[in-house]
């Protein structure tokens, strides 16, 4: 059986990985694992203090490390990591941000990471453009996990602002990304609590089916 580290940012994508991605690949005999980039450790212990993202250096060290920890060929990694609001230290990101199409962004993005770790085991992803692209993917089942009157009609005007534009195509301005129109118009929203439930019921065949960018990841590591 295949190994398959996945890189994540927080508990979410975390959470997403053991009840979502994670049982699929496993029926392709792959076994997943998460890693959630380590922001601070103790000086005297090494003991992780926080966990969750931030500058790009915590990534490239836990990603160093994890590679070096697992050396050999039945052990592949992967990243979870949002286009939108890539960490101000990523490399060469001022020349990624003038990349308008963000389709091709994304892809240049990942061809950076690629290059940072010259690890033929590594398989760089980037959610375009954010992971709630995938809550998007799910409102149908969001209204499930929505009591307020207020949430469900937000939901529904939510609905109609994303009209005709798949999830993977809203886009990734500080007012507009995935993230911040959930929570304009639902204002109890908790990513950590309703964005994994939605999801998880709405089922991977629906999210693939829905967003072509994450569909083909997907498709590698079954390959793996």
């Amino acid at each position: 059986m295949k190994r398959l580290i996945i890189v994540v940012e927080g508990p979410t994508e975390e959470g997403f990985v053991k009840h979502v991605l994670g049982p699929h690949l496993h029926e392709h005999s792959i076994f997943t694992s998460t890693l959630i980039v380590t922001t601070r450790r103790d000086e005297r212990t090494g003991a992780k203090l926080n966990k969750g993202g931030g500058p790009w250096r915590n990534w490239d060290r836990d990603l160093r490390r994890v590679m070096g920890e697992n050396p050999g060929p039945n052990v592949a990694f992967t990243t979870l990591l949002d286009l939108y609001g890539l960490p101000p230290d990523f490399p060469q990101l001022d020349a990624l941000s003038m990349i308008g199409d963000t389709r091709h962004r994304a892809s240049e993005v990942e061809t950076v990471m690629s290059g940072q770790f010259g690890d033929r085991r590594f398989i760089p992803y980037v959610q375009r453009h954010e992971f709630e692209a995938l809550v998007l993917a799910s409102l149908r089942a969001l209204a499930g996990v929505l009591d307020a009157e207020e949430d469900l009609q937000g939901l529904e005007q939510l609905r109609a602002d994303l009209a005709g534009h798949p999830p993977e195509d809203v886009n990734d301005g500080p007012e507009t990304a995935p993230s911040k129109r959930l929570l304009a118009r639902i204002p109890s929203y908790r990513k950590p609590l309703h964005g994994p439930l939605a999801v998880e019921s709405t089922g991977l065949a629906s999210l693939r089916a829905a967003c072509p960018r994450f569909d083909a990841w997907v498709t590698r590591l079954e390959g793996l």
